[in-house]
């Protein structure tokens, strides 16, 4: 007799996995956008653009083409993002003191352990990586964008919006993929 193993699975036709697969997609030309004028800095080039944008990509092609089977392999994209988001830490900081620094770096490290963690279903709730990624997207709105956008902080350049439109694409796209994340047993469908 087969024992079937339980674990996290994603169906991509539903409406979170594919508003997670459009964000992921929507994050790639914002990030190359807001980067366009230091795309010509091999630095900036391979890790804050590339490493993100790769990790976004693999990430779509995962959910759609291993979703119901392998969603493991989403640790890959993961890391990726997130190693990207480290080298913007530290190439990009914008002002930020060493402390949030710091935190960022080690929130960026559990971000990966706890995913690994949970689609490998030794964390068998998917809701701890929804708060991880839908608190950020909550800061960023209602700190960073509201004060700017209602004048009551410094005005930012065209630039810095379409780096943050990417970073909230990635927190919104991360959290869609997480809430569609199902461990009910499967029929036998095809792939």
């Amino acid at each position: 007799m087969k024992k079937e193993k339980q674990g996290f699975w994603v169906d991509c036709q539903r409406p979170t996995a594919i508003a997670s697969i459009l964000a992921f997609a929507f994050s790639i030309p914002m990030l190359i956008m807001g980067y366009a004028d230091r795309l010509h800095e091999p630095l900036i080039a391979s890790t804050v653009v590339l490493l993100p944008v790769l990790g976004a990509a693999l990430m779509i092609a995962v959910i759609i083409f291993y979703g119901r089977t392998k969603l493991w392999l989403t640790v890959f994209p993961v890391f990726l993002g997130v190693i990207g988001f480290f080298f913007k830490l530290v190439i990009d900081p914008r002002g930020q003191t060493l402390l949030h620094h710091i935190a960022a770096a080690v929130l960026y490290l559990m971000i990966v352990l706890i995913w690994a963690l949970t689609v490998f279903y030794i964390i068998k709730t998917k809701w701890i990586l929804a708060v991880i990624f839908i608190l950020p997207f909550l800061k960023h709105i209602f700190v960073n964008d509201i004060p700017v956008l209602t004048g009551a902080a410094a005005a930012v350049s065209a630039s810095t919006w379409l780096k943050e439109f990417s970073m909230l694409s990635f927190l919104l796209a991360l959290f869609f993929c997480v809430v569609s994340f199902d461990d009910t047993k499967q029929q036998d469908q095809p792939q």
